[in-house]
């Protein structure tokens, strides 16, 4: 650990500390827009001599793939040639151990003539998996891709027309070379929705002033029963009205004040964002010398894809389009598998059984010779709603754990994004558990495939001979 530390590799990690807390102070976080399909890349980018988009998931999985087949190079180059090499140190020493460590494990589990076919479906399940999970932890994915309108066509029943829509999102600034950034201090905000939440704060500002003065009526009703029931004489019920008519002048200041808080209140807000250098949500307001009310009809016309250099960038709300998103993290990666794992688990089970591995599912040999026969029967067919079933199981484990991972390091690299290390160590973990799990359910399925329904009484009658 000491020789690991000593030299250079110590000021390197600094600088990557320091570099890091840098950039949580001064680059504002951004929770990206988080849907469960994976998204599709802007117009262009087609899967080539096709008409279909290409996805950011689909992107992840192809460097997948390619991380693979440059890992099975490494491991071609450095394994040694016979026997009497000594095999090389460093990282294809820690693989070989594993890699024998799991061969010992499914070789205990899965034994036999079929061992090597399910060592394969494991190995190959277990590495494409956890390179996909682990893939969350690389800084960049869903994090950095292209400057995405939020923006939707939306049909128009009565005009029969389809209109452009805004949706939730942020404001953008121009950063280094010309490069766009979304910012994340700055959630984007419709001329519409200002003036409706003005209009809201004058509403609410009223409200405060009828609720105080309401309160001042109550006090006054109060104090005039009780002149009337304390015997006093006329003088005295002059002087305890003049004292009332003086605490409403005093007590319709402080409906004025609530009234002024309200208003306060709204104005601080839009102070705020203004601070923040938002260029949304920080018109005058109506109560102020300035405003000039909101007209729709002059509204501009919103662009469905504006420069974002351009002033057409303000009239639109932005989010992140990442250029990767996590493949394990979108339902038709994990469903791939999840099929490819059930169809191999049925391969396995004829080509070790044969025709006879269909009487797994329907078993009527015994329906008409025992009173038994029923039970089975059904079994059989709830071992086929079972076989069904796994494909939904193991699709949606998966995608539920990742999906729930991705979020939990958007979140809080977002509320944290000094010190996150704690959920990036517990995701690498979850990433490994999850491709582990998901490939030795795949290896005991296939197992007890190849496992006869008839073993056992097989098995029996030979010890009786």
């Amino acid at each position: 650990m000491n020789s690991f530390w000593n030299g250079k590799r110590r000021y390197v990690a600094l600088l990557l500390f320091l570099a890091g807390v840098y950039v949580a102070l001064e680059v504002p976080p951004v929770i990206p827009f988080i849907q469960l399909p994976g998204e599709n890349l802007p117009a262009g980018y087609n899967v080539p001599f096709t008409d279909i988009r290409i996805t950011n998931t689909l992107v992840a999985a192809v460097i997948v793939w390619i991380l693979l087949l440059l890992f099975l190079l490494y491991v071609a180059r450095r394994r040694p040639k016979d026997g009497s090499e000594v095999p090389p140190g460093g990282f294809y020493n820690m693989f070989e151990a594993l890699f024998e460590g799991l061969m010992g494990f499914i070789g205990g589990i899965a034994g036999g003539a079929h061992f090597r076919l399910i060592f394969n479906m494991f190995m190959t399940i277990f590495l494409i998996v956890l390179l996909s999970n682990w893939m969350s932890l690389v800084p960049g994915i869903d994090t950095v891709g292209f400057i995405h309108p939020h923006v939707k066509e939306k049909y128009d029943a009565e005009k029969d027309e389809y209109k452009l829509v805004t949706t939730d999102g942020y404001e953008i600034y121009q950063g280094f070379l010309g490069i766009s950034y979304v910012n994340g201090q700055c959630d984007w905000i419709s001329p519409a929705d200002e003036a409706a939440a003005d209009a809201a704060a004058l509403a609410n500002a009223e409200s405060a002033r009828l609720a105080a003065l309401d309160e001042l009526a109550v006090k006054a009703a109060y104090a005039r029963y009780q002149a009337a029931h304390n015997g006093h004489g006329d003088d005295a019920h002059e002087e305890d009205a003049g004292d009332d008519h003086a605490e409403e002048a005093v007590e319709s200041d402080e409906a004025i004040a609530a009234y002024d808080d309200v208003l306060a209140a709204r104005e601080a807000e839009k102070l705020a964002r203004r601070d923040r250098g938002c260029y949304t949500g920080v018109a005058v307001p109506p109560w102020q010398e300035g405003y000039e009310p909101y007209d729709k009809s002059k509204a501009k016309d919103i662009s469905l894809h504006p420069d974002p250099s351009s002033e057409e960038a303000k009239l639109v709300p932005w989010v992140v389009l990442p250029f990767v998103r996590v493949a394990s993290t979108d339902l038709n990666m994990t469903l791939t598998i999840a099929i490819i794992s059930v169809v191999m688990t049925q391969y396995i089970g004829f080509k070790a059984l044969g025709i006879g591995y269909l009487t797994k599912f329907f078993n009527f040999g015994t329906l008409f010779k025992s009173p038994l026969g029923g039970i089975d029967v059904a079994v059989g067919l709830l071992e086929l709603i079972g076989d069904f079933a796994k494909i939904l199981s193991f699709s949606f484990r998966l995608l539920g754990a990742m999906f729930a991972g991705a979020i939990l390091l958007f979140v809080m690299s977002f509320l944290v994004p000094i010190l996150p290390w704690p959920f990036f160590i517990l995701e690498f973990f979850v990433g490994a558990i999850q491709a582990l799990v998901f490939a030795l359910l795949t290896a005991i399925f296939m197992n007890l495939a190849t496992i006869s329904h008839h073993h056992d009484d097989e098995h029996d009658h030979a010890d009786a001979h």
